[in-house]
């Protein structure tokens, strides 16, 4: 004898019914807002009074009180059936509370009991009601503003106590219909306030999908970067395109999912096709050319010079007046991170009689058109003076030279050369040292030319894991103070900060033209105008 088996619904279910859904007011507000549209009401009026909800639509009411506790039995029509897949739970929604629910000339009260499957009595009435009535005791009432975050793209007259909800289309005439598998797509600069209260980060937006009300989210958005842009994705009466069961909040990952994100995708890349301009990576341009979207190459995105912190470059490249891209040079990566340093410089600091040297810096996503292809950096030599001064200043060596040069070699058989202020290098280990040196090199007119900042940066820079950054900095300005005072002088750092001392601290500042301080402490002030005061030590 065959064995079968056949799926059924146990009763038991029934007794779970309140847990369907999430219990929130919002999810119960998406719910009865979705039946009254379902049942073709136009207009829907929400009432708050003594705790008390009552929302009264103009549906077609109705027709079945049935099919009211029938969980899964939805009791629509085959169209709606087949464009919007309803799971006949919405009412459900409400359980366990006590609802009383009017329609025609009948009335039903449904407690507790009576959604776990105990009888219901049905009372005739003897004023008709046109549509359909609910009234039930929440938690809080239903406000206009949580309302009319789920009422706006429902397509209805939605009025809360008296105060008509904000009605908007979800998309404009501008979006493009897709009859399979139902939906119109449209890509925005801007949406209103009330898709934004849809998104659940507003500068990751994820593609923005209606369901007559009801807004989902869906990922993943095309592209690498997003451009700012928004994709609005709004569904037709007749769809292939489902809501995950019972919340809705999630779209079901079947046959008509996967063509919609393709669709989208290629929606993203035809909004490019309608403008001037596009500054899209490499491989963006050849995914829409795989979509059969074409696109001109992107504009050239790049910036003069190589090196740059947090906020600006460290020593700023100034590219000439009218500067093309095709002008300039690229460091394609290979070169170690002093050569890209001392490129930048020599751009920065050196003087050149003809063509200047202008490195640029594109972003690796852009490296595969035409315009990315440009003459490259084949080798980069320092020159150095004699060494007049080296101190150890955050863990690398500050090395001050009579004179200072770098000189840079491109693919295209240029040879670029100038003295310079300030280069870097990783100098080989000397004597029984096993390890390289980092080196700043620097020039006694670095000190005239060069702002502190950019020395502090080519010594390492602010440390994220150390004091904070004026504190760090302050440190740095006392000890590179300290280096140029040695430089010119043994007792020049002495003089620096009795001056200093003298004119920050005392009320002569200014007055004074000279003062003696002898062995035993005795203080001389000669005063510029003639006087002089002598301070001697206390007894």
């Amino acid at each position: 004898m065959q064995e079968t088996i056949c799926a059924k619904t146990n009763t038991r279910l029934l007794s779970k019914a309140d847990r369907l859904f999430t219990g929130s007011v919002d999810g119960r507000i998406i719910e009865i807002l979705q039946n009254a549209r379902r049942a073709e009401a136009t207009e829907v009026r929400i009432a708050n009074k003594d705790g008390l909800v009552a929302i009264a639509d103009n549906g077609r009411g109705i027709d079945d009180f049935q099919k009211l506790l029938d969980l899964g039995g939805s009791g629509w029509d085959e169209k709606l059936e087949a464009g919007e897949d309803p799971a006949g739970v919405g009412l459900f929604s409400l359980a366990p509370k006590e609802v009383e629910i009017v329609s025609g000339q009948k009335k039903v009260v449904i407690n507790t009991n009576g959604w776990t499957g105990t009888p219901v009595v049905v009372t005739p009435i003897t004023e008709a009601v046109n549509g359909t009535v609910l009234t039930f005791r929440d938690e809080r009432p239903w406000e206009l503003k949580r309302v009319e975050k789920h009422a706006v793209f429902s397509g209805m007259n939605v009025i809360v106590d008296g105060r008509k909800c904000h009605s908007l289309p979800f998309c404009s005439d501008k979006a493009v219909n897709h009859t399979s598998p139902g939906c119109r797509i449209e890509v925005v600069k801007e949406i209103s306030k009330y898709h934004q209260q849809s998104m659940s980060y507003y500068y990751q937006s994820k593609v923005l999908v209606n369901f007559h009300g009801q807004v989902v989210e869906m990922d993943p958005f095309p592209g690498e970067s997003r451009q700012g842009l928004r994709i609005l994705v709004d569904i037709n009466d007749r769809t292939e395109i489902r809501l995950m069961l019972p919340a809705r909040t999630m779209l079901v990952e079947n046959v008509a999912f996967e063509r919609l994100k393709r669709m989208v995708e290629a929606a993203y890349y035809r909004y490019f096709q309608g403008q001037k301009t596009h500054t899209l990576c490499h491989k963006q341009w050849q995914r829409a050319r795989q979509l059969g979207v074409v696109l001109p190459e992107a504009e050239p995105t790049f910036r003069a010079g190589l090196l740059f912190d947090e906020y600006e470059m460290a020593v700023e490249v100034t590219a000439p007046k009218e500067f093309k891209l095709s002008d300039g040079y690229l460091c394609l990566g290979k070169e170690t991170e002093y050569n890209r340093a001392n490129v930048h410089l020599l751009s920065a600091l050196g003087t050149f009689k003809e063509k200047p040297l202008v490195p640029v810096s594109i972003q690796s996503g852009y490296t595969g058109y035409s315009w990315a292809k440009l003459p490259t950096i084949t080798s980069v030599k320092v020159s150095t003076g004699k060494e007049r001064l080296r101190e150890t200043i955050l863990g690398a060596d500050l090395v001050c030279v009579e004179s200072l040069s770098i000189e840079v070699k491109t693919s295209d058989g240029r040879t670029f050369v100038s003295d310079v202020s300030m280069a870097v290098a990783n100098e080989p280990p000397k004597g029984k040292c096993k390890w390289h040196t980092e080196a700043v090199y620097i020039t006694e007119a670095g000190h005239r030319e060069l702002n502190d900042e950019y020395i502090w940066y080519h010594l390492g820079g602010y440390n994220i894991d150390g004091d904070s950054y004026d504190t760090q900095q302050y440190d740095f300005e006392k000890e590179i103070n300290s280096f140029w005072s040695d430089l010119i002088g043994p007792h020049e750092q002495l003089r620096c900060e009795l001056t200093e001392h003298i004119n920050q601290h005392y009320r002569i500042s200014g007055k004074w033209q000279k003062v003696v301080i002898e062995e035993n402490g005795t203080l001389e002030i000669v005063y510029k105008d003639g006087r002089s005061e002598t301070v001697k030590v206390p007894k």
